[in-house]
């Protein structure tokens, strides 16, 4: 995978607070508390009395215990591997570029709506059928923010050169066949809906603003213009032709380019990165399509 990519957007290193030299992100807060969980799981064992409820477990959750759809992501009842460890490298990655896209506070929306809404799904699943499980780690949320990556650059390079797409692509249908051949009906009804409900709260955010077909659930305020107090009497001023009119509000994607076309005029096209380069032309053939 290159790693060399540019983050795009405002930059996500505006955190909550910072740690020495380190700004405690979105994503960052998420990835230390995930640490910490493990470290404590190191110290109470397989299914201790603390992951025991952070996990999101079905039943519980319908007995009173609704905690669980939130602390679910930071679980490990079971411990942590190697694959869990680089899935939270991954998570780390991807999370904070799309932070640079949201911010902070719609990045914290953003991993919050998809958090409890994967688990409210799977709760669903599991007292509707006779399907027993547990959802627990960071890694079914890695692999939402993962896929929204892919759908916001879906050409974007990764590992051989590979497209994200074609990437994206191999991961839903792997688990589409996996589901499928176990036949797993309902679980394949729960990856599907989850991929939706990810999908609507990301166009929601803003983001996957080329995916048409997704609804977004934007809430606009009433457009009814405020009434004017009437002032004391004196003399009117007329705006006229001679003042300038207000400048046109710049989009997230044109500020990006202008600011790889800033440091190409100042240092040159061989300034830029591999990463830099490809979002440029990415940039540019998404502001020709409008």
């Amino acid at each position: 995978m290159r790693w060399g990519m540019a983050r795009p957007g405002p930059g996500s290193d505006d955190g909550w607070f910072r740690v020495g030299s380190v700004e405690v992100t979105t994503t960052v807060l998420v990835v230390v508390l995930a640490i910490v969980s493990v470290i404590e799981w190191a110290f109470e064992g397989t299914l201790g009395p603390l992951q025991s409820h952070l996990m999101l477990d079905p039943d519980t959750v319908v007995s009173g215990q609704v905690w669980r759809v939130v602390t679910w992501p930071i679980a490990y009842p079971g411990g942590i591997g190697l694959l869990d460890a680089f899935t939270l490298f991954i998570f780390w990655y991807f999370g904070t570029e799309i932070e640079g896209l949201l911010g902070k506070r719609k990045m914290a929306w953003f991993l919050g709506l998809i958090t409890v809404g994967l688990g409210l799904l799977w709760v669903g699943v599991v007292e509707l059928s006779t399907t027993f499980g547990i959802l627990s780690s960071v890694n079914q949320l890695e692999l939402m923010v993962l896929l929204v990556f892919i759908a916001e650059y879906p050409q974007r390079r990764f590992f051989f050169n590979i497209p994200g797409w074609v990437i994206g692509a191999i991961i839903v249908g792997i688990s589409v066949l996996s589901y499928v051949g176990n036949r797993d009906w309902l679980l394949l009804l729960n990856f599907a809906l989850g991929l939706l409900l990810t999908a609507i709260v990301a166009r929601s955010m803003g983001l996957m603003s080329e995916w048409r077909g997704v609804p977004s659930l934007r809430f606009h305020r009433s457009s009814r213009p405020k009434r004017q107090r009437r002032t004391s009497s004196g003399p009117t001023v007329v705006q006229g032709p001679w003042h300038p009119p207000e400048p046109t509000p710049v989009s997230r994607d044109q500020a990006a380019l202008d600011a790889l076309l800033d440091k190409i005029s100042a240092s040159g096209m061989d300034s830029l990165t591999d990463g830099e380069r490809e979002q440029l032309m990415i940039l540019r053939d998404r502001l020709r399509r409008r």
